[in-house]
């Protein structure tokens, strides 16, 4: 598709691009950060039992009646198969099952509290010899207290965490509690990067120090993405072979530079020898405006970076980003978030522009910055700003935010002292 796309349309197109999900099978303890393809139910009732959530006396009430005789201890992990009648008690645990028509007296609410346990060496067996307790408390004997009851929680087969959620501690603990050991997940895309130029690590005082290689292998890296990385001169030959190796290697190859209209990008060109389809070159925005998506029949994809540092940051967020998270299942756009500005600023320009950023607790704060090549003031923020064209907003204006990958909120670097 050709012309000059808005970034809005841009994000559609990549919504609706086709996508194979792959899924694996992995243990439990390997799936954090994953995106689950298969729902996870319950695989028994949660509670399982009727849970005493108290350490104390399981008591069955017995009228008006305070003092109950002892027959037994119930440890987390173990069960009273005796019956207690009307007047008997047992020791009972946190996380106990508490015997049938029992109510938890805690051990705060009888006489017991703050002494030694005359009752130490009891089991779970019935004694013949009872010692008792008195409940100090009343109302602690009124009926079914400080038990959660079987199926309160949840009924086996309820499904506790669905698919497409992105696995985190607390997830994953709830499948392990539901009973899953291994989880079907989505395997994520390998990412193959490719960056060019002559001036790129190469010799003389032309020549710059590769800064968008490792920001990508970072970028991937914080992603949980696996990822190569080459390096290709100016060269179409040279460029073609880099390309080829890394379609062999990963489902999505980055390239950085050689995307714009000067005689050596040639990116464009090559990617449609190679059999690939544009699905958009050019997005009006600043910076990133020249950044190229294309994909191959076989679902293969390549996103083509402008090569100004800053560039490759923004439009790594603003585009690679939402293919990623296309391919894992997600939402595209589902990383924004809404915050006041910091201060008052103005986009003159008639491209939407996304600026460097920094998450205050007064509001986002856009950074002043020397143009798509400063990455010094780019790496001074922890976030892009969305600021529409043409448009001048007062500080409390609701702005879309979009937080750095892998970068915690004011964990930036240093912007020094500018001279203008």
């Amino acid at each position: 598709m050709s012309g000059l796309k808005t970034y809005a349309e841009a994000l559609e197109l990549i919504a609706h691009v086709p996508a194979e999900r792959r899924a694996e099978i992995v243990p439990l303890d390997h799936a954090q950060g994953r995106v689950l393809i298969t729902d996870i139910p319950l695989a028994e009732d949660q509670p399982p039992f009727d849970r005493a959530t108290m350490d104390g006396f399981a008591v069955v009430p017995d009228g008006q009646r305070l003092s109950f005789s002892i027959h037994g201890m119930v440890a987390a992990g173990s069960t009273f198969t005796g019956h207690l009648q009307p007047g008997q008690a047992v020791r009972i645990m946190t996380g106990a099952p508490a015997p049938v028509g029992t109510t938890v007296v805690p051990i705060e609410q009888t006489d017991q509290f703050g002494t030694a346990m005359p009752h130490a060496s009891l089991t779970h067996k019935t004694l013949s010899t009872a010692v008792v307790v008195t409940v100090t408390e009343p109302k602690a004997v009124s009926p079914a207290r400080n038990i959660a009851r079987r199926g309160e929680d949840g009924r086996a087969g309820d499904i506790v965490v669905r698919a497409g959620t992105v696995l985190g501690p607390a997830t994953l603990a709830c499948a392990a509690m539901a009973g899953a050991a291994q989880l079907t997940v989505a395997r994520p895309p390998r990412i193959a990067i490719v960056t060019t130029g002559d001036e790129v690590g190469g010799q003389g005082a032309a020549a710059i120090n590769d800064s968008n290689g490792p920001f990508l292998t970072a970028f991937a890296a914080a992603l949980g993405l696996p990822a190569a990385r080459a390096h290709a001169v100016d060269d179409a030959i040279a460029l073609r072979a880099a390309l080829v190796t890394s379609f062999d290697q990963a489902e999505v190859v980055v390239t950085t530079g050689g995307v714009s209209a000067g005689d050596k990008d040639l990116v464009p060109v090559l990617a449609t020898s190679l059999g690939l389809i544009t699905v958009f070159h050019h997005i009006a925005m600043q910076p990133g405006k020249p950044v190229f998506l294309a994909r191959r029949g076989d679902g293969k994809f390549l996103v083509g970076l402008p090569g100004n540092p800053v560039s490759v940051i923004a439009t790594a967020h603003l585009i690679l980003l939402p293919l990623i998270r296309r391919l894992m299942g997600l939402v595209p756009d589902g990383t924004w978030e809404l915050l006041p500005l910091g201060c008052s600023w103005s986009n003159p320009g008639k491209r939407q522009l996304f600026l460097p950023a920094r998450r205050t607790a007064g509001g986002v704060v856009p950074i002043r910055w020397n143009g798509s090549g400063d990455l010094v003031a780019a790496a001074a923020g922890d976030c892009l700003v969305d600021l529409a064209p043409g448009a001048s907003h007062p500080a409390g204006h609701v702005v879309p935010v979009l937080p750095y990958v892998g970068t915690l909120t004011g964990a930036t670097a240093v912007l020094p002292a500018r001279c203008r």
